[in-house]
């Protein structure tokens, strides 16, 4: 079966052309632009390799909607990438608070990395897209009362925007193809956009947070 990202996300791909999907690629290039901006902005070790696993991640997602690789490739290694992506923003979290996580935290983590795995393995599709955020959204909320507290406000306006951008990515799932008959638009571009949008202010929190110590 072939799997959702990068092959079913909703913009009708050209076959013949260089891109195959330009609007969502120049979004996620446009993103690159942005954090590497940001990166050059960091004062500290674990902020920058932070900043770099975001530029990373981006950079391959606009790839992939670049060209199209037959097989499972492509989803892979963006959720191994998105490991990557979390587990910094665990050691930059550690590193800013200088709070180690607790069993209480490692638990969690612990099963919901078991969940995500087997989400991965026998499961696939948008759920794997799900199972993922939930990873990074239980490391930024578990230390959430260790925030200054402008990160603190941030982080309630950006669950907020995390839970639009999982609706629309469910709704893409759910109703791509009928929303492709009424009207052929990139629709995908709304979710990148909001991606775009989280992406950034979450760089630029950690970028403030670590001018603020």
């Amino acid at each position: 079966m072939q799997p959702f990202f990068p092959f079913k996300t909703c913009e009708e791909p050209s076959k013949d052309a260089i891109v195959a999907q330009p609007v969502s690629a120049t979004i996620n290039i446009i993103t690159c632009i942005i954090l590497l901006y940001l990166l050059l902005q960091t004062r500290t070790t674990a902020v920058r390799i932070l900043l770099l696993s975001f530029i990373v991640f981006q950079a391959f997602h606009a790839f992939s909607h670049m060209q199209h690789i037959d097989g499972n490739i492509q989803v892979n290694v963006i959720h191994v990438i998105w490991y990557i992506l979390s587990f910094a923003t665990l050691y930059t979290i550690i590193t800013l608070t200088k709070i180690s996580p607790s069993i209480y935290t490692l638990a969690i983590l612990c099963a919901l990395i078991i969940i995500d795995l087997f989400v991965w393995k026998f499961v696939g599709g948008v759920y794997m897209i799900l199972s993922g955020f939930a990873i990074l959204l239980s490391i930024v909320i578990l230390y959430y009362n260790s925030y200054p507290t402008f990160i603190k406000t941030a982080l309630i306006y950006m669950i907020i925007g995390l839970c639009i951008l999982l609706a629309f990515i469910v709704n893409e799932k759910l109703n791509c193809e009928n929303m492709i008959a009424y009207a052929n638009l990139p629709y995908h571009a709304i979710i990148e956009t909001l991606g775009l949008i989280l992406f950034t202010a979450l760089a630029y929190l950690f970028v403030q947070w670590e001018q603020t110590r």
